[in-house]
């Protein structure tokens, strides 16, 4: 059966989630709308299956048979993290799917987050050279090692990162590098389930790993806390980390970081009820 725009149900579901082991970053509604549309037509793109932005049979097998992209938190995890950086695939292709220029000490970036001031060359052809053309990699060398600014992003931007290329490089390079540096500080994160693996991989990703404070907010004083409660091996202490993501959103002014405050609160609601609880199974 041929799935198409409008088209809803359990058959929708399975092609949304084929297409986040790909990286479409969709929530799991089962709703044929222009976002799974446009996933399709990446799809299309990637396995090399030109056709019309549906899914016949034989795009749905091959969409289906994807392997999971990174087992220790699964599609459904790195679509969470993915959706907290950059909101949607809908929102990546409008406006991020060129190089950009945050706010300094950062520098150019590409991708999801993927900041090229802290690479040397030799990593960054590493990271991209599967996913973007050669002459892409070319032109983006000299923007590296350095903090961005205008005129750098003008040499660039023109530029664009597909989205699954995007999502392939996040999943193979950052996040295996983010898991370690949760491990780093929650050594007890390879015994949790995946969705709170997830979890503690987006805090960390968003934070870092510091534990130690700056300033007098104590600013690092919930992620102590929830070192504590991991260490503690007790249920209901372990349960209890995810009112820590609540009390944390105490750092930020509603009217400037309501998207962070956000991110906060849907951390602790999949810590306490799993992927399904957010759309992402």
């Amino acid at each position: 059966m041929t799935l198409r725009t409008g088209d809803k149900g359990d058959a929708v579901k399975q092609l949304q989630r084929g297409l986040n082991r790909m990286g479409a970053m969709l929530l799991v509604d089962g709703d044929f709308r222009s976002s799974t549309r446009d996933a399709v037509v990446d799809a299309r793109t990637v396995l090399k299956a030109p056709g019309p932005p549906e899914a016949d049979d034989g795009l749905q097998t091959a969409i289906a048979s994807q392997p999971d992209p990174f087992p220790p938190l699964t599609a459904a995890g790195v679509t969470f993290i993915a959706r907290a950086e950059v909101s949607s695939g809908t929102a990546y292709r409008t406006r991020f799917k060129n190089p950009c220029c945050p706010p300094a000490p950062s520098g150019i970036t590409i991708g999801i987050g993927y900041d090229c001031q802290f690479v040397t060359a030799k990593q960054f052809t590493a990271d991209w050279q599967d996913v973007l053309p050669p002459a892409t990699i070319e032109r983006l060398l000299p923007v590296l090692g350095r903090v961005g600014t205008p005129a750098l992003l003008e040499a660039v931007d023109d530029l664009e990162v597909p989205l699954f290329s995007a999502m392939s490089v996040f999943t193979r390079r950052t996040l295996p590098s983010c898991v370690s540096d949760v491990r780093s500080i929650y050594p007890q994160v390879d015994d949790l389930s995946e969705a709170r693996r997830t979890v503690l991989a987006s805090l960390v990703y968003n934070r870092g790993p510091r534990l130690t404070d700056r300033d007098q907010r104590q600013d690092r004083r919930e992620m102590r806390a929830i070192r504590d409660r991991l260490a503690s091996n007790d249920a209901a202490q372990i349960d209890g980390v995810a009112d820590e993501f609540e009390a944390m959103t105490r750092l930020w002014d509603p009217a400037k970081a309501a998207g962070l405050i956000q991110r906060r609160r849907d951390e602790a609601r999949l810590w306490r009820e799993g992927f399904g609880a957010l759309q992402l199974v």
